[in-house]
Parts: structure tokens; sequence; C-alpha cells
């Protein structure tokens, strides 16, 4: 699950999501994800992957609260996005969710893959399950 950073805690929640369309890209430097994470902490490497970026579209998020906690769900494609590679790039670390395409804009949110993934060959792929929640 995506922690959400500081730096988007007053811009998240369900009406806030639906109201824009948010970009899902995948980043290739080690980067700890935490509180003061901000988009510019990111590296967009992925060059030669389909989609480059993932849209999350307004209005497709379901959300709950308990006991403070806030989690959104993209309902987009179930809620999961598959990047498919068409050559090796090496490692990806994770994936972030920010307001403009290509890392640009707010961080929304981002997770640290566990084990981070290498990409070694065409064809290599990537699924990611969107959910994000304020900790």
């Amino acid at each position: 699950m995506a922690i959400v950073p500081d730096e988007s805690r007053a811009y998240l929640g369900l009406k806030a999501l639906a109201q824009a369309h948010h970009y899902l890209s995948l980043f290739t430097n080690n980067q700890t994800v935490g509180a003061g994470a901000v988009v510019g902490s990111f590296t967009k490497g992925e060059t030669s992957v389909s989609p480059t970026n993932a849209t999350l579209y307004s209005g497709s998020w379901s959300g709950s609260n308990s006991n403070g906690t806030y989690t959104a769900t993209q309902l987009t494609t179930g809620g999961t996005f598959t990047f498919t590679y068409s050559a090796s790039v090496g490692t990806i670390y994770g994936y972030a969710i920010s307001t403009g395409t290509g890392l640009t804009g707010t961080l929304v949110g981002a997770e640290v893959f566990a084990p981070a993934q290498v990409i070694t060959a065409n064809g290599d792929k990537i699924s990611v399950v969107v959910k994000l929640a304020t900790v």
C-alpha cells in the first residue's frame, strides 16, 4: 500500500481524487518513501515501457474510513495496472502517484517494492495494485 506523504495530506480525500486524473509512474532510484517525500525525490526512468504512465481516472475511486485511517482504492481496470517492458532497464524500486504526468505536480502517494523488481528482458512485466492510505 502506498504511503501518503505530508505534501499531499491536505490534498487527499475521495473528493480530491475524484476531481482530477492522477498518474502512476514507476521509479528507478532507491528512494525511501515517507512523510517528507516530494515528487522530485523520485526518478522516472522507464523509457522502454508501455504505458509510460498509467492514468488513474477521476471518479473511479472507492473510499472508506476506519478509526481515522482513510483508504482510497483505484477501481480502473480492477485497480491493477500492468507495465510491459520492451528492453532490459535494470532495477525498478517502486511506483509513485502524482498530479502531473511523468512524476510532476504534487506527490499523492508512493510505494517501494519488496523486493525491488529487475527488468532483464523484452516482455518483462510489473503489475501494480493501487490503494492509498493515510497513516
